[in-house]
């Protein structure tokens, strides 16, 4: 018997959705730490704009504008609410090195309209024309979010961006390092593959349960999970880069008609999940109305433009908020104890709908995106909502074996012939659960293999593309790991900072092929010189290494330098039978981390070394102390 009274008497199921409600926390996690990840500059208090309410000016016009007629924004969010006139915006961005690549990211995929001008000095260096008006290929960078790259320039630039859209317009702009946000979207790609496989996990495994179980409220919870996984993929723009890039008209109704069927089922869900006819004819009657409801805006969204549709799908929403929630309410006082899981399941998603969609309407603000709340919410409710479902099919078995067991009783009493149709049964349920166990088997080792694949994923992503050693993702990991190692167990632990001597020389003077096969060529031999499996080294950036020695004291730490050093400076390097030497400078610092200071200035002290060894003339090893002070001047 799975559950007994299901009045919150059950240990085991408890513990599966205390697991679950970890899990979902540890992804909404991760998703807060990749959104905290640095970038250069956020745009929002102080910024200038304009509400060009009758659509006339033009870039010249405004240009031409004088500084009283813009308004200065007080909040720190550009988000104004439903608006069918243009936007103009204009800011400006600090004077970077001429080498830096810089690129400006609007978090908020559901803009149907969004130009940008760079100026500098008055002269116009590039212009951009995006939005969802477009197919996904007239992206300059093809990415589900809207990035533009800012122009080089020595000066101060003014940025100008004009933005419209039928639905909410909101902006959050922000300016960033080319690599910052490479590793940033990197840790965002995972959260979102993890998420979305989750998502199909659980629509396969609920279709699965429907083929061999014939039960439609299988299938309404697979086609639940399904919109829902569409609606958020549409907020995050995944949908308009994946699955409909060239359907400009579905991408500016997909959230009115996903997140319409979202409802839609859902209703029919709880209808059947709760068996509401069988309990009450009135809140039976209420779901259908209702459902009739959402099926006419279901056609409606199709239809109806999407400015005045989203206005509609919010108030439906209330209202089913209300419906749901008074049914469930309804049915736990008239004593049906599953009602009281289903209320705490579908708590998380739509606390979260609702504060989302205030956030739409900008009603209230919030300095997370909206659409990442949603997918907290999604999270712990599918995860509970399964477990419901799981625990009223247990209850529909296990008041068929009772059946089946008075049945039998009867028929014992009554004639000899009926046990043969007995057994009939009994043997056909056992074919049920051999297909359910099959079915469940082939889902586990389709898990099984998605995981495979994430791990092998994460592997590529900490791993170097040019030289095939760890790259600088890897190296913050396991230098963090490495340093709480020290900490906890009193080691020295040992860092050696590198740098290949005249590098830029290289490249400018033989070109790129030469200089990559240069890296390659030094982080091939610093690999060699390896010989314990704790000792790691990795491409820190450019042409920069870092290696991690654990349990090594400063002594060892030089020795192992001294040896790469002159194993370097003797090697040859041939590219297309022109043969070339380097030198390398390295930088160590050896010590035991005691506080929290300490991880940082391990690190610091280490990279302050190589510095000082390429100021009193590159190729050669500089050791300094784990408390030396900081040099006065540094070397490029």
């Amino acid at each position: 018997m799975l559950f007994k009274q299901l009045g919150f008497e059950f240990n085991r199921n408890w513990l599966i959705v205390i697991v679950c409600l970890i899990g979902a926390a540890l992804i909404w996690s991760v998703v807060q730490i990749s959104q905290a990840q640095t970038h250069q500059v956020e745009i929002g208090k102080g910024t200038q704009y304009l509400v060009d309410e009758q659509s006339l000016y033009t870039l010249k016009d405004i240009l031409e504008l004088p500084e009283v007629a813009w308004q200065t924004e007080k909040n720190e969010l550009l988000s104004y609410g439903m608006a069918d006139f243009p936007y103009w915006f204009k800011f400006d961005l600090p004077a970077g090195n001429i080498n830096e690549k810089r690129v400006i990211e609007i978090d908020y995929a559901l803009i149907d309209s969004l130009e940008v001008w760079f100026f500098a000095n008055g002269k116009l260096l590039s212009a951009f024309d995006q939005g969802d008006r477009y197919p996904f290929a007239h992206r300059t960078i093809k990415h589900e979010k809207f990035l533009f790259p800012v122009p080089p320039s020595e000066s101060k630039l003014q940025v100008i961006v004009k933005a419209s859209t039928t639905g909410t317009l909101k902006l959050p702009i922000r300016i960033w390092e080319e690599e910052a946000y490479l590793v940033y979207n990197g840790e965002h790609n995972v959260v979102m593959g993890l998420f979305f496989g989750f998502m199909a996990a659980m629509a396969l495994s609920n279709l699965f349960f429907f083929i061999t179980t014939k039960n439609l409220t299988f299938l309404t919870y697979c086609g639940y999970v399904l919109f829902m996984a569409l609606t958020l993929a549409t907020l995050h723009g995944l949908g308009y880069k994946y699955l409909w890039p060239e359907n400009v008209w579905l991408q500016g109704r997909s959230i009115g008609i996903f997140a319409t069927a979202t409802i839609l089922c859902a209703l029919i869900f709880s209808n059947q999940l709760l068996e509401v006819k069988k309990n009450s004819r009135v809140l039976s009657q209420m779901i259908h109305y209702s459902g009739y409801v959402i099926g006419l805006a279901l056609v409606a969204s199709f239809i109806v433009p999407y400015a005045i549709y989203i206005k509609i799908f919010l108030v439906l929403l209330s209202l089913s908020v209300v419906v749901i929630y008074g049914v469930g309410v309804a049915l736990w006082f008239k004593g049906v104890s599953l009602a009281r899981f289903y209320l705490v399941a579908w708590t998380a998603l739509l606390v979260t709908a609702f504060i989302t969609s205030l956030d739409n309407a900008n009603l209230i603000e919030l300095k997370t995106p909206s659409h990442y709340l949603l997918m907290f919410g999604a999270t712990i409710e599918t995860f509970l909502l399964a477990l419901a479902l799981a625990m009223s099919y247990s209850q529909q078995r296990e008041a068929l074996f009772q059946s089946q067991e008075q049945s039998l009783m009867q028929e014992r009493q009554a004639r000899e012939s009926q046990e043969t149709l007995l057994k009939l049964r009994e043997e056909a349920q056992e074919d049920l659960e051999y297909k359910v166990q099959e079915r469940t088997l082939e889902l586990e080792i389709a898990l099984r293999e998605l995981s495979d694949t994430n791990r092998e994923l994460e592997q590529k992503n900490l791993t170097d593309g040019l030289t095939g050693i760890r790259n600088r993702q890897h190296f913050d990991k396991r230098y963090l790991a490495e340093i709480r190692r020290s900490r906890r167990e009193e080691t020295v632990l040992s860092i050696i900072m590198i740098d290949i001597d005249y590098f830029k020389q290289v490249n400018d003077n033989y070109g790129h092929v030469v200089g990559d096969e240069c890296i390659r060529h030094v982080a091939r031999l610093l690999k060699q010189n390896l010989k314990r499996p704790s000792d790691d080294v990795c491409r820190y950036g450019g042409e920069e290494f870092a290696v991690i020695l654990p349990n090594t004291d400063e002594s060892g730490a030089v020795q192992l330098a001294e040896t790469m050093r002159e194993q370097i400076e003797q090697s040859e390097i041939e590219v297309n039978e022109e043969t070339y030497k380097l030198t390398i400078s390295l930088g160590i610092c050896s010590g035991i981390i005691q506080s929290l200071e300490d991880e940082t200035r391990l690190l610091a002290t280490a990279d302050r070394a190589l510095y000082q060894a390429k100021r009193q003339g590159r190729n050669q090893v500089q050791a300094l102390p784990f408390d030396s002070p900081r040099p006065v001047q540094s070397v490029n």
